[in-house]
């Protein structure tokens, strides 16, 4: 097979990028200074599905959304993803709804929503002992909430028009990403429905064409809300670092590993009324070092143990493509999951296996 451009266009192979540095195609990962024609091992795939007897139709949705929509930068549940990706090779069946970036179990949304009301109740003037009875009696996870609530009050400090204004549009921003944020047994219907978020608009949720579920799913449009415009043209007046406040509120996004931390360390800065800490998207060379105080520390996965199991699910899945499979308790559940080699499943193992070599997989992100 000669490699073109348009060979490797033209293959399935070349769907699957998203979230990777390859993600945009050819021309534009140059500009990333990489060059997709120079790797060998992708060569080496779209050469081994050149050799097929054609990509059979389910092969194909894998490609497009299993592999592709690979939560890149991690998930709350993980391994959940990948191991979901590698039960669709096995049993060759797409799955209806792939549970990546951007989905969100109901669990998830509740865990959220009890930190929510305390920032609710402290921009209403309540006091921390009232609402951490509450959550005592009614909160859905089962800590101290009288000291959650006495310690989010004590970092947020004293009130300020700032401080109110950021609380307000975070707790907007929450409360939109419990609305919007999909599972399959939650399409928007459950959760949000006595609040305007934004308007309207059904979505399919397509990436470049490709989409990780198989039916429209509802969309509201965050940005389309009154409210927010006259939050954020006030906000923009006052907040010197307006623009990393907006963008650290608006990306803080339920299914990141870390949300709840991410949560913590924004508080912390709003208490500060500045850009007080680092984060992957926006790196500070000081920031401050931000206690723990929403006592959230078992909503996140360990990040030794994530490490130690991604390096065996990856050796795993290229020594079952080799045919050379692998003992041990990551390396088994793999075996189970793919069943008997194919030559399809075995290019699509490999395909995956350099995705996730490629991806940029913040699993769990820095604390």
């Amino acid at each position: 097979m000669e490699w073109t451009k348009e060979t490797y266009e033209a293959s399935v192979s070349s769907r699957c990028w998203w979230y990777t540095r390859y993600g945009d195609g050819g021309d534009p990962a140059r500009e990333y200074g990489c060059d997709i024609a120079a790797d060998t091992e992708l060569r080496q795939i779209v050469e081994m599905e050149h050799e097929l007897d054609g990509v059979p139709e389910w092969a194909q949705q894998v490609v497009e959304r299993s592999i592709n929509f690979l939560p890149g930068c991690g998930h709350y549940l993980f391994p959940q993803p990948q191991l979901e990706a590698v039960s669709a090779i096995g049993s060759e069946t797409p799955p209806d709804f792939v549970h990546g970036c951007y989905t969100v179990e109901r669990e998830r949304k509740r865990q959220m929503m009890d930190y929510v009301l305390c920032l609710d109740a402290w921009l209403a003037g309540g006091s921390p002992d009232a609402v951490g009875a509450e959550l005592m009696a009614l909160g859905y996870r089962q800590i101290d909430w009288p000291k959650v609530c006495s310690d989010l009050w004590k970092v947020l400090g004293k009130r300020t028009e700032l401080k109110e204004l950021l609380i307000e549009r975070l707790i907007h921003s929450q409360r939109w990403k419990i609305k919007q944020m999909a599972w399959e047994d939650d399409l928007a219907p459950a959760f949000g429905r006595d609040e305007y978020l934004g308007d309207y608009a059904a979505s399919g949720c397509e990436i470049d064409g490709c989409t990780y579920v198989s039916r429209p799913l509802p969309n509201f449009v965050e940005d389309a809300s009154p409210r927010v415009q006259k939050l954020e043209a006030r906000l923009a007046e006052i907040c010197p670092d307006w623009e990393w406040f907006r963008y650290t509120i608006q990306y803080g996004w339920l299914c990141a590993p870390k949300a709840f931390r991410f949560l913590e360390r924004l508080l912390w800065a709003i208490g500060k009324e500045r850009r007080a800490v680092h984060t992957h998207d926006n790196p500070l060379e000081t920031g401050d070092k931000v206690p723990g105080f929403l006592q959230c520390v078992d909503t996140y996965p360990n990040p030794d143990e994530v490490t130690g199991w991604q390096r065996a699910f990856v050796a795993a899945l290229r020594g079952w493509w080799r045919g050379e499979r692998l003992e041990g308790n990551v390396a088994n559940e793999v075996n189970q999951r793919l069943g008997e080699p194919t030559p399809v499943k075995r290019w699509l193992v490999r395909l995956l296996v350099h995705k996730l070599e490629l991806g940029d997989t913040r699993h769990v992100a820095p604390g």
